[in-house]
C-alpha cells in the first residue's frame, strides 16, 4: 500500500510543478534541475533540459485525466501529446521480486523520470488509487490533490480557499435569482 501511495505522490507532485493561478511552472525555470534530481529514483543523474518537453506534456495530460476523475472532461490534444510521450518511455516488464515496470532510460536521466512516472500511472491504475487523484475544480486553480475523503467526493484544493469562493458565488447565484 506504502508503495502505491508514493507513485500517487509522484504524479500528483509532477501535476503541481505548474501552478495555473499564476501560470508559475517549476519545470521550465531555474528550479527544474532540482526537482527532477529530487524525483529521480537514485536521486542523481544527467539532466538534460531538452528533455523536460515530454515531462511537461505528461504533466499536462496526467492534470486533464485526474479532472476527469471530478467530473470534468479532458482536453483530448493534451491526452494524445502525454500518450506519445509515455508510448516513448522505455519501460519492461521485470518479474524479479513479483512483477513490475522497470525503466531501461539510462538510470537518472529525465527519461529515466519519464517512465518512472508511466511506471507509477500504471500502478496507480492497478491499486485503484488513480480515481482519487483529482484537480481542483476551481477553474483559476487545477492545484492537484488526493482526495482522502471517505466518498471520495472532494473537489477543491482547499475548503477555506478555493471550496469557499465557489460555494458564495453559488449563494450569491442564488439570492440574485
Amino acid at each position: 500500500m506504502e508503495a502505491a501511495l508514493a507513485d500517487t505522490r509522484l504524479l500528483v507532485d509532477l501535476i503541481n510543478t505548474r501552478y495555473v493561478g499564476d501560470q508559475h511552472d517549476e519545470l521550465a525555470d531555474a528550479g527544474a534541475e532540482r526537482w527532477v534530481r529530487e524525483h529521480l529514483s537514485n536521486g542523481r543523474g544527467h539532466y538534460r533540459p531538452s528533455a523536460l518537453a515530454a515531462l511537461r506534456q505528461v504533466r499536462e495530460g496526467l492534470r486533464e485525466l485526474a479532472a476527469v476523475n471530478c467530473g470534468g472532461q479532458a482536453d483530448e490534444d493534451s491526452v494524445a501529446l502525454a500518450q506519445s510521450a509515455l508510448d516513448a518511455a522505455s519501460l519492461v516488464v521485470s518479474t524479479r521480486a513479483g512483477i513490475s515496470l522497470r525503466s531501461t532510460a539510462a538510470e537518472g536521466s529525465v527519461e529515466h523520470l519519464v517512465a518512472q512516472v508511466a511506471a507509477a500511472l500504471v500502478s496507480s491504475q492497478v491499486t485503484g488509487s488513480w480515481r482519487r487523484v483529482k484537480v481542483c475544480a476551481q477553474p483559476s486553480c487545477r492545484w492537484a490533490f488526493f482526495d482522502l475523503s471517505r466518498n471520495g467526493s472532494r473537489r477543491w484544493c482547499d475548503m477555506s480557499e478555493c471550496g469557499n469562493r465557489a460555494k458564495n458565488r453559488a449563494w450569491r447565484a442564488r439570492q440574485e435569482a
